[in-house]
């Protein structure tokens, strides 16, 4: 088929038509047309690259993104790790302090627990000393004793002889005066109806009977005045060495001046207890540095102080214990006395000479010492008062005392 000029080669219709992209600038010069089109070649080939490096960019962007979200998320987990740290600090701290906390909680206590212990220790002695007493009294009124008893021998005509025979009082009221609650005691008297006084109340009643208003005459109850002149009680304070036995309206006055009557350590804070002929021995042995040695009729100097409530004083020649008390009145100075401690009646064999000395002056003081088993020293109508502006500026009183022996007591054992 011909071709026709000007027109480009034939072209089958069934091969594939390969396009490529073509710029036609007309211009006059051909040498402008063929550069517009290098030119437009060379556009696309920009443009192409530019493409790929923004590609690269994007890609490059991409990745530093996620290099900084990885960077976070490490800095996320650095923080998160060092928050975990320091809460577990804070754990270890707070578990260390509540331990702290729960080991002084134990430590005090074991301080309570201790002082509770020593507080429940000193509540048992003082009642196992209080159940000791009641124990005693009640073996007062629950007494084995002894009823001497005239018992003729029989069948063989001789003579009446002695015996003793055991019984048990069960209710000692009868042995007492139903008026006066007083121990029964020679001579008894009763009325019609058989109800019984003493002679000291029989006067306090004006002869009527306290029961039935019945008069009581001069009739004696002769079975009653026997029995209580028969019966021998033992000492309440058997048990502590006393093995006298005796009468019954005899008992209060043997056991005021028993020398088994138990007494305790005038030292503070010691609960030793014992009859006061055994206590210089406790003394020599726990509290050697705590007492003052002296003689009877001999002046003793002493200096104590204002604070200092007791001295205790010991006999070199038979070891009695004497305690000087110093008693403080408030806008009035110092009160002091002397005890002895011992049986009750004790203290009427000593007398005390006291002086109290300062500033040129003297105070002077002379009487029978007071009565106490070591326990308490009650403030007495005995005693020797310096006044406040008496002690001057001294911290100190220097005192003097002089102890006497008046006279031997009856005592048992």
């Amino acid at each position: 088929m011909a071709r026709s000029p000007g027109e480009g080669p034939s072209r089958n219709n069934n091969s594939p038509i390969r396009k490529r992209p073509r710029i036609t600038v007309r211009h006059r010069n051909g040498e402008s047309e063929e550069r517009h089109v290098v030119e437009a070649q060379g556009g696309c080939t920009n443009h192409q690259d530019r493409e790929s490096n923004t590609g690269e960019e994007r890609e490059r962007q991409n990745e530093g993104t996620r290099e900084d979200a990885e960077e976070a998320e490490d800095a996320n987990v650095e923080e998160e790790a060092e928050d975990a740290n320091v809460e577990e600090e804070a754990e270890d701290a707070n578990a260390e302090e509540e331990a702290e906390d729960a080991n002084a909680d134990e430590e005090a206590e074991d301080a309570n627990a201790e002082e509770e212990a020593e507080d429940a220790n000193a509540e048992e002695e003082a009642v196992g000393v209080q159940v000791e007493e009641e124990e005693e009294e009640s073996e007062e009124i629950y007494e084995v004793v002894d009823v001497e008893e005239e018992v003729a021998s029989g069948g063989d005509g001789g003579g009446g002889r002695d015996e003793s025979i055991s019984v048990t009082l069960t209710d000692q009221d009868i042995l007492n005066c139903c008026i006066c609650c007083e121990p029964l005691a020679t001579p008894v008297y009763q009325c019609k109806n058989g109800h019984i006084a003493c002679s000291t109340c029989c006067v306090r009643i004006a002869h009527k009977c306290y029961s039935c208003r019945e008069p009581i005459s001069h009739i004696r109850c002769r079975a009653i005045e026997k029995v209580i002149g028969s019966i021998k009680l033992s000492c309440r304070y058997a048990r502590h060495g006393c093995i006298e036995k005796i009468t019954h309206f005899n008992k209060s006055i043997h056991e005021k001046g028993c020398i088994y009557t138990p007494c305790w350590c005038p030292i503070d804070g010691c609960q030793f207890t014992a009859p006061s002929k055994k206590l210089p021995q406790h003394i020599n042995h726990e509290h050697q540095g705590s007492v003052v040695n002296f003689h009877y009729d001999s002046l003793l100097h002493l200096k104590l102080g204002l604070n200092q409530k007791i001295v205790v004083l010991k006999e070199l020649t038979d070891s009695n214990l004497f305690v000087i008390r110093n008693g403080q009145e408030q806008h009035m100075g110092n009160m002091f006395n002397v005890f002895h401690i011992g049986p009750e009646s004790s203290a009427e064999m000593y007398e005390y000479e006291l002086f109290a000395r300062s500033q040129g002056c003297s105070l002077k003081l002379e009487s029978f010492v007071n009565h106490t088993l070591g326990n308490n020293f009650p403030a007495t109508t005995k005693f020797l008062l310096v006044p406040t502006d008496f002690l001057g500026p001294s911290p100190a009183l220097e005192i003097e005392i002089r102890i006497y022996k008046v006279y031997e007591s009856s005592r048992c054992g």
